[in-house]
C-alpha cells in the first residue's frame, strides 16, 4: 500500500507501470518499474508490484521512465533526468522554458517553445544541441530525429545531431510515427509508410484514418468508421480486419493487439486472425506491453502478466487516469544465451514451439562456443536463423529435393559446404547429409558456417553491418528480405541492449 499523503496531494493524476529492460546478458534480471503521479508529486517503485513507493519529486506536470532513466518536466519549465537507482541524483537538463520532452535509446530531446534540442548519447550531462525551429512535434528513435514542423512539414534526419534533414512530405502531415526504418505518417486522412533509407518512396496504406500505429513488421490503423485494421510484413496490401464493431483505440505490441469498444477492452495474441478475448469492462484508459495488461477502471489501476486470461491485481486505488507499460527484458537462466521466452518476446508468435524449444540447448551451446555472445552478435546471428529455419533445427529448404538442398538451422547447401562442415566436424555430412538437419549437428554446423567458413560475420555484427552479415550468408538478393532481415536484427539488439538501439549508423546495404 502506499505510504499516506497529506490530503493536499491525495489525489492521483496520472499513472505509470513500466518494466525497463536490461541487456539479456545482466547478471540479475532487470526490476520493474511502476510510477504515479499525485498532485505534482511523483512517486515510483521498483521490484514486485507490491514494493513500497519512493518519493521522487515535487512539482511535476510531466514525466518519463525509459530504461533506469527518470524524466521530469516542472511546472518551473525545467527538466530533470536521473539514472540509475531511484535515490537522489537530479541532473539539470534545462533550467526554464521547457514544454516538452521525450527520453529515447540514450537521447534526450525537448523544445522551448517551438524550438527543439536534443542531448546525444554520450549521457545526460552533454550539451543540447539545437536541431530546428518552428517545430509543432518531435520524435527520436534510434539514431534518428524527425520533426513536424509548424507549416505542416515533416522532416527526418539519421547519423549524429549535425545538418542533413530529408523532407519526407511537405503535403500537410498532421500525424507520424517512427519505428527502426519505418516511417508512417497522415496527409489528412490518407496513410502513407515507407521503410529504409530517408529517400525511400512512400506507399499509401489506407485512407480514411483517424488513428495510426506501427510495430515491428506490423502497421495499425482506425477508419473513422471504427474498423481496426492490421497487417504484417511489408508494405503492400494485405489487411485483416481486427474488428468492425466501434473501436474507439488500441495498442499494438508484438504479437498481441488491444482495443477497446466503448469502454470494453479486448486483446488477443499470436496470428493475426486469432480470436479476441475481452479483458475488462469499464475501462478509462489500457496500455499492454510485454506480457502484461494494465487498465484504469473507474480511478483504480489494475494490471496482470501471463497469457491473456483473468488475474488482474490492483495497483493503485486513488484516482489514476492513464497508465503506461514497458516490458522487463530478464536475464536467462544461467548457462544459456537466449530462451524461447526470449524469442517469443522480441519476434512474437514463434511456430513449431516444441521442436525450437528442443533445439535451444544445443544452440546456445553453439553460440558459446562460436563467442555469438554480445547483444550486436546475438542479434545478427538470431535475425539470420529467424529468416533462414524459423529457428527449427530439422528446418529444410522449401520446394527442393536435391540431396545437398538446404538443411537445418543456417541451411547449408551444395557439396561443397557438406563436405567442409563435415571435414570441420569429424562427421561425413556427404554420405550422410541428413545429418546436417539432426539435433546433434544442426547446431555445430550453424556455428562452424558464422566463425570459419565466413569468420569476419561476428566482426561484421559487432559493426552494426547487417548488409555483410547478409552478404556472408549468401541468399539470393532480395530487396524484401533485406529489410526483413534488417527489422528482425533491430528487434532483437534493441531487446538485448536493454531496449535501446546502440549509438552508430546501422548499416543494412548487402
Amino acid at each position: 500500500m502506499r505510504k499516506a499523503l497529506p490530503a493536499a496531494i491525495a489525489a492521483a493524476t496520472t499513472a505509470t507501470l513500466l518494466a525497463f529492460p536490461q541487456p539479456a546478458l545482466a547478471d540479475t534480471p532487470a526490476a520493474d518499474r511502476i510510477a504515479v503521479l499525485e498532485g505534482g508529486n511523483l512517486f515510483v517503485k521498483e521490484g514486485a508490484l507490491d514494493a513500497s513507493w519512493e518519493f521522487q519529486e515535487s512539482g511535476v506536470t510531466a514525466y518519463q521512465l525509459d530504461s533506469d532513466r527518470v524524466g521530469v518536466l516542472k511546472s518551473d519549465g525545467s527538466l530533470l533526468v536521473k539514472e540509475g537507482d531511484l535515490a537522489p541524483g537530479w541532473y539539470t537538463v534545462n533550467a526554464d522554458s521547457v514544454t516538452d520532452f521525450q527520453l529515447r535509446d540514450g537521447r534526450i530531446a525537448f523544445t522551448e517553445g517551438e524550438d527543439l534540442y536534443v542531448v546525444d548519447a554520450d549521457g545526460i550531462d552533454s550539451t543540447p544541441v539545437h536541431q530546428a525551429d518552428n517545430v509543432a512535434g518531435f520524435a527520436i528513435e534510434g539514431d534518428r530525429v524527425a520533426v513536424l514542423t509548424t507549416d505542416g512539414d515533416l522532416l527526418v534526419k539519421e547519423g549524429d545531431l549535425g545538418p542533413g534533414w530529408v523532407t519526407v512530405s511537405a503535403a500537410n502531415v498532421t500525424a507520424f510515427d517512427l519505428e527502426d526504418d519505418r516511417i508512417a505518417y497522415t496527409e489528412g486522412t490518407d496513410l502513407y509508410a515507407q521503410e529504409g533509407d530517408l529517400d525511400a518512396p512512400s506507399v499509401l496504406q489506407d485512407s480514411d484514418v483517424v488513428k495510426f500505429q506501427l510495430s515491428g513488421d506490423r502497421v495499425g490503423a482506425l477508419t473513422s468508421a471504427g474498423d481496426l485494421l492490421v497487417k504484417g510484413g511489408d508494405l503492400e496490401p494485405g489487411w485483416e480486419q481486427i474488428s468492425a464493431n466501434g473501436v474507439t483505440d488500441f495498442k499494438l505490441d508484438g504479437d498481441r493487439i488491444a482495443y477497446t469498444e466503448g469502454d470494453d477492452l479486448w486483446a488477443q495474441e499470436g496470428d493475426l486472425d486469432a480470436a479476441s478475448l475481452l479483458q475488462e469492462e469499464g475501462v478509462s484508459a489500457f496500455d499492454i506491453d510485454g506480457d502484461r495488461v494494465a487498465v484504469v477502471k473507474g480511478g483504480e489501476l489494475l494490471a496482470k502478466e501471463g497469457d491473456l486470461e483473468p488475474g488482474w491485481l490492483t495497483i493503485d486505488e486513488d484516482s489514476a487516469t492513464g497508465v503506461s507499460l514497458l516490458a522487463a527484458t530478464h536475464a536467462p537462466p544461467s548457462g544459456q544465451l537466449v530462451t524461447f521466452e526470449d524469442l517469443k518476446a522480441i519476434y512474437g508468435n514463434i511456430g513449431a514451439e516444441a521442436v525450437v524449444r528442443e533445439g535451444l540447448p544445443s544452440l546456445n551451446q553453439a553460440m558459446v562456443a562460436g563467442q555469438i555472445d554480445n547483444p550486436r552478435r546475438m542479434a545478427a546471428f538470431l535475425a539470420t536463423l529467424r529468416n533462414e529455419s524459423g529457428f527449427r533445427y530439422n528446418a529444410g529448404e522449401a520446394g527442393q529435393t536435391g540431396t545437398y538442398r538446404g538443411r537445418g538451422f543456417i541451411q547449408l547447401t551444395s557439396n561443397a559446404n557438406y563436405t567442409s562442415a563435415g571435414n570441420y566436424l569429424g562427421v561425413n555430412l556427404v554420405g550422410n547429409p541428413d545429418l546436417a538437419a539432426s539435433l546433434t549437428y544442426s547446431a555445430p554446423i550453424a556455428q562452424w558456417y558464422w566463425t570459419v567458413a565466413r569468420s569476419y560475420t561476428n566482426a561484421a555484427a559487432d559493426a552494426l553491418d547487417m548488409g555483410r552479415v547478409d552478404a556472408a550468408i549468401g541468399y539470393a538478393p532480395n530487396a524484401r528480405e533485406d529489410v526483413e532481415r534488417c527489422n528482425d536484427f533491430k528487434a532483437a539488439l534493441r531487446y538485448f541492449n536493454g531496449g535501446e538501439l546502440p549509438v552508430g549508423a546501422i548499416d543494412c546495404v548487402r
